[in-house]
């Protein structure tokens, strides 16, 4: 018998024989069937953790670079302000420095000197003073210094105010039944023409 016949004999027997036990076919393709079910859900278990891993990396990454720009942020807010500050003290700033009665105690006249001083980096120009005195709140005087002082960083002005406090209020002053009330204003500006105004309120009582 030729190799051709008996192949095609094996296969009849074969065929023949799954015929016979066709219970065993179908297990097989039980089996097989279960084979890719469980492989089709392991692959999709698997890519699953994949992307649940790099959807993890993701957010890890945008938290980082959200703490990287806030940092960012944070560091360019404070060298603006550190900025700003310096600006704004790199400039005269002048205030009051005392008040003083200088003459006129137990008299209707007083000098009252307001010291002028330049606490700020950069020269004054154009200081003044203007100045209402007040008692009980009614308004007795009102003093104006022309704007011609310059005053240098760290240097002082005396600017003198007389009081005539007339009658009948020279008793009450003195015997502070009258409550005294000085509004104080101090333009200057500085040399490229900035303009500033200090502004204050001074309250007088005798010792």
């Amino acid at each position: 018998m030729s190799e051709t016949s008996m192949g095609i004999e094996l296969a009849k027997e074969i065929g023949n024989w799954f015929r016979t036990h066709e219970y065993v076919a179908i297990w097989l393709e039980g089996i097989a069937l279960v084979a890719i079910f469980w492989l089709d859900l392991s692959d999709r278990r698997e890519r699953r953790r994949e992307q649940e891993r790099q959807h993890k990396e993701t957010l890890e990454q945008l938290r980082i670079s959200q703490q990287q720009t806030d940092a960012a942020t944070e560091a360019a807010l404070a060298a603006k302000k550190s900025a700003d500050i310096s600006v704004a003290l790199h400039r005269p700033l002048v205030g009051l420095s005392g008040v003083t009665l200088k003459t006129g105690r137990g008299t209707r006249n007083w000098d009252i000197a307001f010291g002028l001083k330049n606490y700020g980096t950069l020269p004054a120009f154009s200081v003044g003073l203007a100045a209402s005195v007040f008692t009980d709140d009614v308004q007795r005087t009102q003093y104006t210094n022309p704007t011609s002082i310059q005053i240098m960083p760290s240097s002082e002005f005396e600017a003198i105010l007389r009081v005539d406090w007339g009658e009948p209020d020279v008793q009450a002053v003195h015997a502070e039944t009258k409550k005294i009330r000085i509004q104080v204003q101090v333009p200057y500006q500085t040399e490229d023409g900035r303009r500033f105004e200090f502004a204050s309120e001074v309250y007088f009582k005798q010792g």
